[in-house]
Parts: C-alpha cells; structure tokens; sequence
C-alpha cells in the first residue's frame, strides 16, 4: 500500500506542479538534455539566468483548480476509502494529510 501511496503522490505532485514536492526539477531537466531529444524540455540560459521551461505534463491552474473541485466533491462509503474530500483545500489548491490509514481486517 506504501508504493500506491508514493506513486500517486509522485505522479499528483508533478503534474499539478506543487512547489518543492514534484519531480520535474533542475536536476531531471539536465537529465532530459543529456539523454532525451526534447528541445523544448531543456533548461534555457539567459545571461546569468536558466528558467526551466513549463512542461507539457503540467495541467494549468484553471484545470488544476477543476481536480481539486472534484476531489472535494467525491464521496465514498464508510469504511472503503478515505474521505478525501476532507483533505482538499480549494482555496489554496492543496491537499493535506495524506497518509495510509490500516484496516485491521484487510
């Protein structure tokens, strides 16, 4: 259940492009101009500046702002997920408190 966790967490993170938690950092776009033939994924060098172009993968804010409408509006039955509509901020577009909740019986 850990690796589900982390694996949306990554995924979550890097696409709505939550400051210090996503992946698609400094060191992964040197990575991409190394390895990958993605010009429009390098860094750019403007002087005495380098800005990480937006990625293609990184949802806008009105749509990032959609997700999380829809995640506070879910509902689920007691007892087969958490409540997550609970852990939405709409106003800050952010989630809090995510964490594994075990079930004793599972």
């Amino acid at each position: 259940m850990h690796i589900e966790k982390n694996v949306f967490e990554n995924v979550f993170n890097t696409v709505m492009d939550v400051r210090g938690k996503t992946k698609d950092n400094i060191k992964a776009r040197l990575d991409v101009a190394l390895f990958c033939n993605r010009k429009n994924m390098e860094l750019v060098c403007d002087g005495s500046r380098v800005t990480k172009p937006r990625a293609s993968f990184v949802l806008e804010k009105n749509a990032q702002l959609l997700v999380y409408k829809w995640l506070k509006s879910l509902r689920f039955s007691d007892g087969h997920a958490l409540n997550i509509s609970r852990l939405v901020n709409t106003e800050e577009c952010r989630l809090y408190g995510m964490q594994i909740i075990w079930n004793e019986e599972s």
